[in-house]
């Protein structure tokens, strides 16, 4: 058997005694054993993971936000068409509307109460202290 013949080794995978191609089947090992402990590495950076985390969160919520404005956008010049054609029906209907939504969940409306008064009491107590 000359040195550049194959033989199988002890765990069934063919190799050769050629000393290139034995270097050349260590760097694709090496290379191979970088890029799994440079995937390791990028799984244990819980620093890195929590600020992409924080990044994708920020994203979504800017483009939900965006979706409502648009949505906003789109009720408010529906709900203009409504008052000009019909100013008085759409008028009860909206305050039917509002104080329906008022009964059945009354804590936003609270809390909005209880941030505008005290707004008021801030704007009352700043234009005294003049």
């Amino acid at each position: 058997m000359t040195a550049t013949e194959s033989q199988h080794g002890a765990n069934g995978h063919s190799t050769t005694a050629d000393p290139e191609v034995l270097r050349a089947e260590i760097a694709r090992t090496r290379a191979g054993l970088g890029e799994t402990v440079e995937a390791l590495a990028a799984k244990a950076d819980v620093k890195t993971r929590a600020q992409e985390a924080v990044h994708s969160s920020v994203e979504t919520a800017k483009l939900r936000m965006r979706e409502g404005v648009s949505q906003m956008a789109a009720n408010a010049a529906y709900a203009s068409r409504e008052l000009r054609t019909h100013p008085k029906g759409t008028l009860q209907t909206g305050m039917r509307r509002l104080l329906d939504s008022a009964r059945e969940r009354p804590a936003p409306w609270v809390v909005g109460s209880a941030l505008l008064v005290l707004a008021a009491l801030v704007g009352y107590r700043s234009r005294r202290e003049y």
